[in-house]
C-alpha cells in the first residue's frame, strides 16, 4: 500500500489550486450561480426556488431526481429574513433543508433522502458564499489533515450533520493558521486538491471514481 502525506496547506500550495480552480473555469461559474441567486431571491416563491434547486443539480450532479420535495422543504423553512442571518444561522438552515420525503407518484411508498451535499450548496450561495460546501473531496482531505497533523482517527464516513462539517472545517482552518483565509478559498483549495489527486489515482490505477476514493483514504491513513 503506498502511503500519501499531503501537502502542506500554506501560501504556495493555496495560490496554486486556486489558481487551478479559476482556470478550469470554477470561478465563473460560481459568480454566474450567485447572480443567479441574486435576481431570483424570494424563498418563498417556490417557481424561484425550483430554477435554482435545478441549475445546482444540473451544474454539480448533486443526484436528486425528484425536485419538489427539496422545493417544498426549502421554501417552507427558509423565508426572505434570512439576509439578516449570522453565518451560525446559515449553517443551521443547511440542516433545516437536508433531509426530504415524499410518497411516489408510481409505487405510493414513502421515500426519505439526505442531501446534504446539496444543501450546502444551496446555502453556500444563499449566503452571499460564506459557508463552505460539504463534498466527499474536502471531506477526505480535510479529515486527513486533521488525523495526520493530530493523531487523531476521525472517521472518514460522512458526517451525521452539516454541523458537524462546519466545525471540523473550523478546527481545520485554525489547527493549520489558516484564519486570513476565507472559508471560500479555503473550500476551493480543499476542493481543488482532493479532485486532483483522486483523479491521478483514477488515471494511474484504472478504477472508477468511487474506488479511487477509498484507496485515497487507505493512503491517507497509513501514513
Amino acid at each position: 500500500m503506498q502511503h500519501l502525506i499531503l501537502i502542506p496547506p500554506n501560501a504556495s500550495n493555496i495560490k496554486i489550486m486556486l489558481s487551478q480552480h479559476d482556470k478550469d473555469g470554477g470561478n465563473k461559474i460560481n459568480e454566474s450561480l450567485t447572480k443567479l441567486f441574486d435576481s431570483l431571491n424570494n424563498e418563498t416563491n417556490q417557481y424561484e426556488v425550483s430554477i435554482k434547486v435545478a441549475a445546482l443539480n444540473q451544474i454539480y450532479s448533486t443526484a436528486i431526481q425528484y425536485v419538489a420535495p427539496v422545493v417544498s422543504q426549502i421554501s417552507g423553512n427558509i423565508d426572505n429574513n434570512h439576509k439578516l442571518h449570522s453565518i451560525n444561522q446559515y449553517v443551521e438552515c443547511v440542516d433545516k433543508i437536508a433531509t426530504v420525503s415524499w410518497l411516489s407518484p408510481t409505487t405510493a411508498k414513502r421515500h426519505k433522502r439526505c442531501n446534504m451535499s446539496f444543501s450546502s450548496k444551496y446555502i453556500h450561495f444563499l449566503s452571499g458564499r460564506q459557508l463552505p460546501i460539504y463534498d466527499s473531496y474536502i471531506w477526505i482531505v480535510m479529515i486527513g489533515y486533521l488525523n495526520q497533523k493530530n493523531k487523531t482517527k476521525l472517521s472518514f464516513a460522512p458526517p451525521e450533520t452539516y454541523q458537524k462539517f462546519y466545525d471540523l472545517f473550523l478546527e481545520f482552518k485554525e489547527d493549520f493558521n489558516l484564519v486570513e483565509y476565507t472559508n471560500y478559498q479555503l473550500d476551493k483549495y480543499l476542493w481543488q486538491y482532493g479532485k486532483n489527486v483522486i483523479g491521478e489515482i483514477v488515471s494511474n490505477e484504472g478504477v472508477k471514481l468511487n474506488k479511487a476514493k477509498s484507496i485515497l483514504k487507505k493512503r491517507i491513513a497509513s501514513c
